[in-house]
C-alpha cells in the first residue's frame, strides 16, 4: 500500500509542522537500500523509496518540481545520502514529522563571496549507449549535451558516449533525428553508466532526409564535409526500379557527382571513381554494384547507418584520396522477431531478424535476388541474355556484459551475365563477386576508455569467359585481410583523444587466362601477382577552447611494403624495359612512408551559425588500372605502388559557413575547397591493359587539381521537406606525354551540378516525392577534321577532351501508399516509381563509325569492312523505367 499523501492546503501543512516537528532520528536515515532508476519523475522515485525504506512522504505537488526527470544509481547506500541526491540537490528540503518526511521548497542560500578561494571541483564520467526502444539497435551519431550549453558529445559508431563533468546536477538532453527527444536531470557525484532507449517519432517521419547529424551537430560539431543517413531515412529513399539505393542517393548531395543513368560510378570533389573508400562494418568493398551499376550491392534493409566524408577526413580513415563512405550493418532486433520484404519486377528481397537471447544477443539475415530474365521476351534482335545477381547480408551480435560486446558480419554478392547470339556464333559471359567478413570486439576499459578490435577479410573477383572452343576464362582479383585496434579516450568534455594500430595484408591478381584444366595457354604470357603489407598508426585530439573555438588535429602514419615473390620490370625514361629482377617470397623490394597531417578548426559565431575550415593530406597506395570510359564494366585491375608506380597523394583545404534559418526550419551551408593531386596516373594512347606483363609501362604520371563551391538549402520539418543543392567545380589534369603536355579537363569535370528534391506526406497514407538532377555534359574527345586516305574518310583528332557530351538531366518521381497507420504491428505499402519521367536520352559516349543496320541507319561500331563515311553515333541508356513494388514488414 502506497504511503504518500499530498497536502493541497499550505496552511494545514504549516500547522502540522508547528505541532509535530521533531528531530529526525539518525538511525532511521542510516538504513541502507539499493535503488536504480533512469529518467523517472521525482514523484516515482519517492514512491519507490517509500516501498523500500518504509517511510512516508507528505508534500504539495503544486509547490515542488516532482515532475522533473532524474536518474539515480545507488547500491547499498544510506537513506540520508539518497535523499540528498533526490531531494536536496533539486531544491527540496525534508523534515521528520512523526512517521512522515514532510517536503518543502528549499530556501536558496546567499551567493558566495566572489573573493572566496575555491578548489578544483571533483570530476566524474557519465557514459552509456543510446538505442532504439523498439529494436535495441544502437543509434549512431546521436547527440548528448547539457541543455543551454555547448558541452556535449555524439555517440560513436557503436552508439557509445562518454561525458566527463564536475560534481553537480545537469539537465541532459538526448536527441536523434526522427526520434523523440529525451530530457532528464542527472546528478553527477560518481562515475555513472546511463543507457537510454529512444522512441521513434513516427509522426515526423519524412521520405527523404539528408542531414549532417541534426542541426545541433551542424553548428556545434567541428566536423565538416560530412553527411549522415540513418537507417530509417534510407528506408524511405527512392531508387532505381523501386529498389532503394544508397549509392545513387549520395549522388544527389553537393560535391558528389554521378556518371549518369544506370551507373554506380561516382566522383567526389574532382577525384576519380577509384579514389573512394567504401566500408561495410569497417571492411572495404571494391565494387559496390550489381548489373554493371544499375543496382547497389547493398540491400537497404541491411543498413543501419551511413556516414559520408567528402573531405576533412578523421585520422582513423585513409587509403583513398577523395571520400569515405562508412556503412554500419543492421545488428538485428534484440526485442522481438521481425520479417520484412520487398517484391518488385527487377529484384526482390527478404529479411529475417530477432533475438537469440532477449536484450543479450540477436541475429540478422537479408537476401536479395534479381528477377530480370523476363526481359528476354522483349528482345527483337534474336538474342538471348541471362541476367542474374544476388546478395546475402548476415550479422550476429552478442552482449557479454556491460563492458564487452562481439559482432560477426558476413556479406557476399554475385553477378552473372551471359549473352547468346545464334547457333553458329559462340556465346560469352562475365561474372563478378564480392565477399567480406568481419569479427569485432567492443571493450570498455572504463567509462572514459573505449576500444574496438577488428579482424576483417575482403575479396573482389572478376571473370571473363572465353569463347566455348577455348574452354577457359580471364580472371582478375583483389583481396585483403586486416587486424586493427581503435581506442577512444574521453578525457574530458573539451578533449577526446583517439588512436589506433592497423596491419593489412594485400593481394592483387591483375589478370590472367586459365583453361578449363587449370593450365595457362602457352601463347598467353602470365602476369605476375602482387603481394603487399601495410602498417598504420594514427592519433588525434578533438579539443574545445572556450565557448566558441574548437580544434581537431591529428596525424596518420602509413607504411607500405611490397613483398615477393615477384618479377619486377624496370623502365627507362622512354618506358622501355632495361632490367628484370626476381624477388623471393617475403623479400621486401619497395617501401613507402607517407605522413598524413589532418587539421580542423571551428568558430561558433552564435547559436545559429558557425564557420569551419580544414586541411587534410591523404595517400593512396592502390590504383585501379582502367582506360575505359564506359560506366558499364566491372572489369577492375588493381595494382599497388612499387618501383614503377609512386603512391598517389592529395592535399585538400576547405572552408565553410553553416547557418540555421527561420527557427531551424531551414538550414543553409556553403563550402569551398581546393585539392592538389600528386602522381596522378594516366595512360599512353591506345594502352593495352589485358594479357600484358608490362602493364606498368603503359602508365604515365602527372598532376591534377580541382576546386569548387557547394551550396545547399534544405527544409527538414513539416509535411513538405526537401533540399536544393548547387555545385560549381572544375577538375583539371596535366601529364607529360599526354595531350602534348598541355592542361586538359578530366573526364569527370562537370562544372555545374544542380539537384532539387521535394518530398510530401499527408501523415496518414500517402508519401510523394520528386527528384530532378542536372549536370554539365562530361568531356569527350571528338575529331577536329577529316581527311581521305585510299578513298576512306579518316578522323583527325586534336586536343584531349576538347568537347562535351550534351548536358545531363533527369526527373524521377515516386508515390507510396501505406495501407496501415503508424504503430501497427503489420505494415505494408505499395510504391510506384518512375525513373527518368520524361524519357530523356542522356548519352554517355559518342562514336564515329561506319556500320549500318538493315534499315540503313548508322549504329554502334563493330568489325565491318566498307567505305561508308564516318558518322557520329551516341549511346544512351533506356529512357523511362517504371516500377511497382510491394513492401511489407511485421
Amino acid at each position: 500500500m502506497l504511503r504518500i499523501s499530498c497536502f493541497k492546503y499550505p496552511l494545514l501543512l504549516f500547522s502540522i509542522l508547528l505541532l509535530f516537528s521533531l528531530p529526525v532520528a539518525s538511525q532511521d536515515l542510516q538504513k541502507k537500500i539499493t535503488l536504480k532508476m533512469t529518467g523517472k519523475p521525482i514523484s516515482e522515485v519517492l514512491t519507490e523509496i517509500s516501498r523500500l525504506a518504509g517511510i512516508d512522504f507528505s508534500y504539495n505537488p503544486a509547490m515542488l518540481p516532482v515532475d522533473k526527470l532524474i536518474s539515480i544509481h545507488a547500491r547499498n547506500k544510506p537513506l540520508a545520502d539518497i535523499l540528498e541526491e533526490v531531494l536536496t540537490l533539486h531544491g527540496i528540503e525534508y523534515l521528520k514529522v512523526e512517521n512522515h518526511l514532510v517536503l518543502k521548497k528549499q530556501v536558496q542560500p546567499a551567493p558566495p563571496d566572489k573573493k572566496t578561494t575555491t578548489t578544483t571541483p571533483a570530476r566524474f564520467t557519465l557514459s552509456g549507449y543510446l538505442r532504439d526502444k523498439q529494436t535495441g539497435e544502437v543509434l549512431i551519431g546521436a547527440n548528448v549535451y547539457v541543455k543551454g550549453t555547448s558541452t556535449g558529445v555524439m555517440t560513436n559508431g557503436y552508439g557509445f558516449y562518454s561525458l566527463t563533468l564536475s560534481r553537480s546536477t545537469y539537465p541532459l538532453v538526448f536527441s536523434y533525428m526522427g526520434y523523440k527527444e529525451v530530457a532528464m536531470d542527472v546528478r553527477i557525484d560518481e562515475n555513472t553508466r546511463i543507457s537510454v532507449e529512444m522512441e521513434e517519432n513516427k509522426l515526423e517521419m519524412k521520405e527523404v532526409e539528408i542531414i549532417a547529424a541534426g542541426h545541433e551537430s551542424d553548428i556545434r560539431n567541428a566536423q565538416m564535409s560530412e553527411f549522415r543517413f540513418s537507417r530509417k531515412t534510407m528506408s524511405q529513399l527512392p531508387g532505381f526500379g523501386g529498389d532503394l539505393d544508397i549509392i545513387r542517393a549520395l549522388q544527389a548531395v553537393p560535391g558528389i557527382q554521378s556518371f549518369g543513368d544506370g551507373s554506380a560510378l561516382y566522383y567526389v570533389r574532382g577525384g576519380n571513381s577509384d579514389q573512394n573508400l567504401l566500408l561495410i562494418d569497417e571492411v572495404p568493398v571494391y565494387n559496390p554494384s550489381h548489373l554493371f551499376g544499375f543496382f547497389s550491392a547493398f540491400a537497404p534493409d541491411a543498413i543501419n547507418n551511413v556516414q559520408v566524408y567528402k573531405g576533412d577526413f578523421p585520422a582513423r580513415f585513409g587509403g583513398r584520396l577523395s571520400s569515405v563512405i562508412d556503412i554500419k550493418a543492421k545488428e538485428g532486433n534484440m526485442k522481438q522477431f521481425g520479417f520484412s520484404g520487398n517484391v518488385g519486377p527487377y529484384a526482390s528481397n527478404i529479411t529475417l531478424e530477432g533475438p537469440i537471447m532477449k536484450d543479450r544477443a540477436s541475429f540478422f539475415i537479408s537476401g536479395r535476388v534479381s528477377t530480370l530474365n523476363w526481359l528476354n521476351s522483349l528482345s527483337t534482335f534474336n538474342k538471348s541474355f541471362d541476367f542474374t545477381f544476388f546478395d546475402i547480408n548476415t550479422k550476429l551480435n552478442f552482449r557479454l556484459n556491460d563492458n564487452n560486446r562481439f559482432f560477426l558480419t558476413f556479406y557476399t554478392g554475385r553477378d552473372v551475365f551471359s549473352k547468346y547470339l545464334s547457333a553458329e556464333v559462340n556465346s560469352f559471359g562475365i561474372n563478378w563477386d564480392n565477399l567480406t567478413g568481419t569479427f569485432r570486439w567492443n571493450h570498455l576499459f572504463s567509462n572514459m576508455l573505449f576500444s574496438n578490435t577488428t579482424l576483417s577479410y575482403s575479396r573482389y573477383n572478376y571473370s571473363l569467359n572465353l569463347p566455348q572452343e577455348q574452354n577457359g576464362y580471364w580472371n582478375s582479383s583483389i583481396s585483403n585481410m586486416t587486424l586493427k585496434t581503435d581506442i577512444a579516450w574521453y578525457l574530458n568534455p573539451r578533449n577526446t583523444i583517439r588512436s589506433g594500430l592497423e596491419v593489412t595484408w594485400h593481394h592483387s591478381n591483375p589478370g590472367n587466362v586459365t583453361l578449363e584444366n587449370g593450365d595457362t595457354p602457352p601463347d598467353v604470357p602470365r602476369v605476375a601477382e602482387y603481394h603487399s603489407m601495410e602498417y598504420v598508426f594514427y592519433a588525434s585530439n578533438e579539443q574545445r577552447l572556450g565557448k566558441s573555438f574548437s580544434f581537431r588535429y591529428g596525424i596518420r602514419l602509413p607504411l607500405w611494403q611490397d613483398i615477393g615473390p615477384a618479377n619486377v620490370y624496370y623502365f627507362d625514361a622512354n618506358h622501355q624495359v632495361i632490367d628484370t629482377i626476381g624477388y623471393l617470397k617475403n623479400v621486401v623490394y619497395a617501401t613507402f612512408f607517407s605522413p598524413e597531417p589532418r587539421v580542423n578548426i571551428q568558430y561558433q559565431v552564435n547559436e545559429r551559425s558557425a564557420v569551419k575550415a580544414s586541411y587534410s593530406r591523404t595517400t593512396q597506395f592502390l590504383q585501379l588500372l582502367s582506360n575505359s570510359t564506359s560506366p558499364f564494366t566491372s572489369l577492375e585491375v588493381w595494382a599497388p605502388c612499387g618501383p614503377n608506380i609512386q603512391p598517389q597523394k592529395a592535399d585538400q583545404v576547405a572552408a565553410g559557413y553553416f547557418r540555421d534559418l527561420a527557427h531551424s526550419k531551414f538550414t543553409f551551408s556553403a563550402e569551398g575547397y581546393y585539392k592538389w593531386f600528386h602522381n596522378h596516373p594516366d595512360y599512353r594512347d591506345h594502352a593495352n591493359l589485358l594479357y600484358n606483363t608490362l602493364i606498368e609501362g603503359e602508365l604515365r604520371f602527372g598532376k591534377a587539381w580541382s576546386y569548387g563551391l557547394e551550396l545547399m538549402l534544405r527544409k527538414t520539418t513539416g509535411n513538405l521537406t526537401g533540399w536544393i543543392g548547387y555545385t560549381w567545380s572544375r577538375a583539371m589534369v596535366q601529364t607529360p606525354g599526354i595531350n602534348n603536355g598541355s592542361v586538359y579537363s578530366a573526364t569527370y569535370d562537370r562544372p555545374n551540378d544542380i539537384c532539387i528534391n521535394i518530398s510530401w506526406e499527408d501523415k496518414k497514407h500517402w508519401v510523394l516525392s520528386a527528384n530532378w538532377i542536372y549536370l554539365t555534359g562530361s568531356p569527350t574527345t571528338v575529331p577536329v577534321g577529316f581527311y581521305y586516305l585510299n578513298g576512306s574518310s579518316v578522323p583527325l583528332y586534336g586536343d584531349k577532351n576538347n568537347d562535351r557530351l550534351p548536358d545531363y538531366h533527369r526527373l524521377d518521381v515516386s508515390a507510396t501508399y501505406v495501407f496501415n497507420k503508424p504503430g501497427n504491428r503489420y505494415q505494408h505499402s505499395l510504391a510506384v516509381t518512375l525513373y527518368n519521367v520524361y524519357g530523356r536520352m542522356n548519352p554517355f559516349s559518342v562514336n564515329f563509325n561506319k556500320m549500318m543496320n538493315d534499315n540503313g541507319d548508322f549504329v554502334v561500331p563493330a568489325n565491318l569492312d566498307g567505305s561508308f563515311k564516318l558518322v557520329p553515333t551516341t549511346i544512351s541508356v533506356a529512357g523511362l523505367i517504371p516500377s511497382v513494388n510491394y513492401q511489407f514488414k511485421f
